[in-house]
């Protein structure tokens, strides 16, 4: 078995020690976001897969869920904000404010005053590239004990059922999941990454107005603008023809460079797709359909803290025995998608 990821002499080794989440009280129905966009409630049901997504108020922002989440992290890793060394804040970038840094609020508010912070940007597969770039920053800083990723996103606030071009997203969502890496930490050691982007799809996703080509000024009127607006067919053909081959791609070459083959691994923890595309995924990786964790129904798609927020999950129920292994997988706006082999 190939080892040298794993087993290099100068290898960083860090865990999750701590686990958060956070979800909005308020929630959507999948009947009244079919009754507004005017579908067959099946379709988001039985095709997608989900019944409720989970909606921000007026005073909830990825700030503020990212912070809940963080809070609920720091607990579960015995910590407090003085100890932590880096902090990381993703999301798909509709931040509460613009041109603002929500992870030095982060700092201000947890009292991590040692830490630095940034922000990362990489659509649904952020949490787990943000989990790795803290372990690679742990390599070259041998100071950083502890870091936080927080992931938050209002991504319902992006989509309307009343608008035709967001019919294939209406299952998104509103929520937040954090955890900690702590150096030496034996649990849910990251051993190996992999990634790839697709650039042809860049602009499959996106909200055109409010950023510099079409701002928003007096006399704007093109509200619809202001939502993710997606060519259906478009989107459709990604997850015909090239969604299923980029994930499984990931997925393996993360396995190879770890030296761990496929029939290693216990579980996948993924960000949260429609019923058909995940079991595509799990039969093409050999791995039983039922040794994922599916949070869809409940809760839709909540942007880069899916994967994390299933893991959390998952680990709280008692899903994921030390030692096993498990593959965190993410795809995301972009298109980008990641993988991480993670022994449990």
């Amino acid at each position: 078995m190939n080892t040298s990821t794993v087993e290099r002499p100068n290898a960083v080794i860090a865990g999750i020690s701590g686990f958060g989440t956070y979800v909005p009280k308020t929630r959507i129905s999948a009947q009244e976001l079919a009754r507004d966009a005017n579908i067959p409630l099946e379709k988001l049901t039985e095709g997608i897969g989900f019944t409720h997504v989970h909606k921000a108020s007026d005073d909830e922002h990825p700030f503020t869920m990212g912070l809940e989440a963080a809070k609920e992290a720091l607990l579960d890793a015995g910590l407090v904000g003085e100890e932590i060394d880096l902090v990381i804040f993703v999301s798909a970038g509709d931040y509460d404010y613009r041109f603002w840094c929500p992870s030095s609020a982060v700092v201000r508010e947890l009292g991590c005053h040692h830490a630095y912070a940034f922000e990362v940007r990489n659509g649904c597969a952020g949490g787990n590239l943000a989990c790795n770039v803290a372990m690679g920053l742990m390599e070259r800083d041998l100071s950083i004990h502890h870091a936080l990723v927080i992931c938050a996103d209002t991504l319902t606030r992006v989509v309307s059922p009343k608008i035709p071009e967001c019919r294939p997203i209406l299952y998104f969502g509103d929520g937040a999941a954090a955890v900690v890496l702590t150096r030496n930490y034996l649990r849910y050691q990251f051993l190996s990454f992999a990634e790839h982007t697709d650039g042809d799809l860049g602009d499959l996703l996106r909200v055109e107005a409010g950023g510099t080509r079409i701002p928003i000024k007096p006399g704007f009127h093109e509200w619809e603008k202001t939502f993710s607006c997606v060519d259906e067919l478009a989107f459709a053909t990604l997850v015909n023809q090239i969604y299923l081959k980029e994930y499984l791609g990931v997925m393996n070459k993360a396995l190879d460079r770890s030296g761990i083959v496929a029939s290693q691994i216990e579980y996948v923890l993924m960000n949260q797709i429609k019923n058909s595309l995940r079991i595509h995924i799990m039969n093409g990786m050999g791995i039983p359909e039922d040794h994922t964790y599916i949070s869809m129904g409940e809760f839709g798609h909540i942007g880069p803290a899916d994967c994390l927020f299933t893991m959390a999950k998952a680990h709280r129920e008692g899903l994921l025995p030390e030692g096993k292994l498990a593959i965190l997988a993410a795809s995301g706006l972009g298109f980008s998608w990641s993988a991480s082999v993670i022994r449990c």
